[in-house]
C-alpha cells in the first residue's frame, strides 16, 4: 500500500495531468498527510484548471480531516496556504493554538480574523514576545474590537518591557567589608528603633532599612530568618535578590514570598524563572493571584493551575485582566 501511494506522488509530481486532477479533486487514495500538501502545491501550479480546482476542494475541505493534520503534520507553507486562503473558524483556531506555528504565520493572521478569534491569538503570549509585530498586525485588522485593543495596550505596557527605551544602567554598589559593616551598624544603633530587634543585628527592622545599600547587601549573606525576612522586603531589587541567591530558603519562605503583595515586583519574576521553586503547585498560585508579579511571569504560569483555581482567578479583581481572562477561558477550556 506505501508502494502504491509513493507512486501516485511521484507520478503526478511529475506531471501527470489526469492524476493531478484527481488529486486535486481529492480522489486519489491517500491519506490526509499527503494529499493536503499536494493539494496545496498544486493550488499555486501554473495550470490554471489544476490550481484552480484544488483551491475550490481545499475551500471545501472537511474540518474533521484538515483539522488534526494542522494541529500536528502540517509544514510552514501548508500553515501559510490555509491562513491566506481559508477561513473556517475551526480551521484557524487549531492554526492559532499550535505552538511551533511560525511567528509570520500568526501576523497574517492578526490582520483578518474575526474578534472571537482575535481573543484566542492574544492568548499566544509565547509568540507575541517572541514577535511583537503580531500585535501591530492585528492594530491594522479593520475588525479589531476593543477588548482586543484593551489586551494590545496592557501587553505593552506588562508583557514586552524590552519596547520601552532601556533604563540607565545603575553600577552595583561597592562590596563593603566587615569593619566597615560594623561601623555602619554602629552608626544607625544611635537611632531610635521601630519593630521588633533582629537577633544578629541587634537592629530594628526599621534601622537596618537605614543602613547603606552595601551592607544591607552584605548582611543578605548568610542571613538568618528572621533577617531574611525583613531583607526580602527591601525596597532595593539588588538587595532583596540577593537573598534568594545567597542563601537556603526553606519552601515555606518561598510560598510566603511569592504571595507577599510588598516584595518588589524583580523578587517575584527571580522565583518565577526557577524552576525547582514554581515546580511547588503553592508557589506558582501565589505567584499568579498575587497583582505584583509581572504580568508576563503570570500569564505564563496561570495554564499550571487547576480547574476550580482557574475559575477562582477568573473571579478575582484584584489580578490583571490579562490574567483573569486567560484563567476564565482556560477554565471553560479545561471543563470540556
Amino acid at each position: 500500500m506505501a508502494d502504491s501511494q509513493s507512486s501516485l506522488l511521484e507520478q503526478v509530481r511529475s506531471g501527470n495531468r489526469q492524476l493531478q486532477l484527481l488529486a486535486a479533486e481529492g480522489y486519489l487514495p491517500l491519506p490526509p498527510e499527503q494529499l493536503i500538501p499536494l493539494q496545496v502545491d498544486l493550488a499555486g501550479g501554473a495550470d490554471a484548471e489544476v490550481a484552480q480546482r484544488a483551491r475550490d476542494t481545499l475551500r471545501k475541505i472537511d474540518p474533521r480531516i484538515a483539522g488534526p493534520f494542522l494541529e500536528r503534520h502540517a509544514s510552514e507553507g501548508v500553515l501559510s496556504y490555509f491562513a491566506e486562503e481559508l477561513s473556517h473558524p475551526a480551521l484557524i483556531e487549531t492554526i492559532l493554538r499550535r505552538r511551533d506555528v511560525p511567528r509570520r504565520v500568526l501576523a497574517r493572521l492578526a490582520r483578518r480574523i474575526p474578534p472571537d478569534l482575535q481573543e484566542i491569538l492574544l492568548l499566544r503570549q509565547d509568540a507575541i514576545v517572541e514577535q511583537p509585530m503580531i500585535l501591530e498586525a492585528l492594530e491594522e485588522n479593520p475588525q479589531v474590537s476593543t477588548y482586543s485593543q484593551r489586551r494590545i495596550a496592557e501587553y505593552r505596557q506588562h508583557l514586552l518591557p524590552r519596547q520601552r527605551a532601556a533604563p540607565v544602567a545603575q553600577p552595583l554598589p561597592m562590596e563593603m567589608d566587615d569593619e566597615s559593616l560594623e561601623a555602619a551598624l554602629e552608626e544607625v544603633r544611635n537611632l531610635p528603633p521601630a519593630g521588633e530587634i533582629e537577633e544578629k543585628t541587634g537592629l530594628s527592622e526599621g534601622q537596618i532599612r537605614m543602613l547603606p545599600v552595601p551592607a544591607r547587601l552584605k548582611l543578605t549573606r548568610g542571613a538568618p530568618r528572621n533577617l531574611r525576612t525583613i531583607l526580602l522586603r527591601d525596597s532595593n531589587s539588588q538587595v532583596a535578590i540577593s537573598v534568594l541567591l545567597n542563601n537556603s530558603l526553606s519552601d515555606q519562605e518561598i510560598e510566603q514570598a511569592a504571595a507577599n503583595r510588598s516584595v518588589n515586583e524583580d523578587v517575584l519574576e527571580t522565583i518565577a524563572k526557577r524552576r525547582e521553586w514554581v515546580n511547588r503547585y503553592v508557589i506558582t498560585k501565589s505567584l499568579v493571584q498575587n497583582p505584583r508579579t509581572p504580568l508576563a511571569a503570570a500569564l505564563r504560569l496561570v495554564s499550571k493551575l487547576s480547574v476550580r483555581d482557574l475559575r477562582e482567578v477568573g473571579r478575582d479583581r484584584n489580578v490583571a485582566d490579562a490574567v483573569r481572562s486567560t484563567a476564565l477561558r482556560l477554565y471553560r477550556i479545561k471543563q470540556q
